[in-house]
């Protein structure tokens, strides 16, 4: 089963999430020369033009194609100018379960645009495509991102300890939070516009990374 085979477009009030594309380059190319950490660790980290310009063409959709999760830029709505990026990942359809992870850019936190995001993929997720539970985890001394997952309607699950190593090979205890398709819709999310989806899919303060 894959519920990510076509065009993926969700429309919010501030934001849209999109595949990225190779108009992405030069927001990836500053990101990557300023050393911005939104970014996932599977994305270019080095300044090599053909790397970056195949990955946005095709690297960065394999894991759609395949029905293994989907990357997904955060645009702002009126100049389409990259925020952040969001994703899914470990997608198990037999099981019906994903996980989510975020990132914006330095320029955008502070903002609501995580919560935004986070709200339009999971409310995607749980719906068009059909999954059933998306799992969130937060480093515990990352309140920032703590205060995202429960504005998105994520529900704390409990703490695991050690639950994920750092860059620095430190394990972290991570807050372990969830939404699942059953649960009551979210009194003042943020509200998405028409014409949403197209198909079937370490952080710091100030909603950057959701680690």
């Amino acid at each position: 089963m894959n519920a990510f085979e076509e065009g993926v477009r969700l429309e919010g009030e501030r934001l849209v999430l999109r595949p990225f594309g190779l108009d992405d380059a030069p927001a990836l190319i500053e990101a990557i020369r300023a050393g911005e950490d939104y970014l996932p660790p599977n994305f270019p980290d080095v300044l090599e033009a053909e790397p970056i310009a195949w990955f946005l063409r095709e690297g960065v959709h394999k894991v759609q194609r395949f029905g293994l999760g989907v990357h997904l830029a955060a645009a702002d709505r009126e100049t389409d100018a990259l925020v952040g990026t969001i994703g899914l990942f470990r997608v198990n359809w037999t099981h019906l379960t994903c996980e989510v992870g975020y990132g914006m850019r330095p320029s955008a936190r502070g903002r609501g645009h995580a919560t935004e995001a986070l709200s339009l993929i999971s409310d995607w997720a749980l719906g068009t495509c059909g999954l059933f539970r998306i799992e969130l985890r937060a480093m515990v001394t990352n309140p920032a991102s703590i205060r995202v997952a429960e504005k998105a309607g994520y529900v704390r699950e409990g703490v695991a300890r050690g639950g994920e190593r750092d860059a620095e090979g430190v394990s972290r205890d991570m807050v372990v939070f969830s939404r699942i398709a059953t649960d009551p819709p979210l009194v003042g999310a943020p509200a998405r516009r028409s014409g949403g989806a197209s198909g079937k899919l370490v952080a710091d303060d100030q909603e950057g990374r959701h680690r």
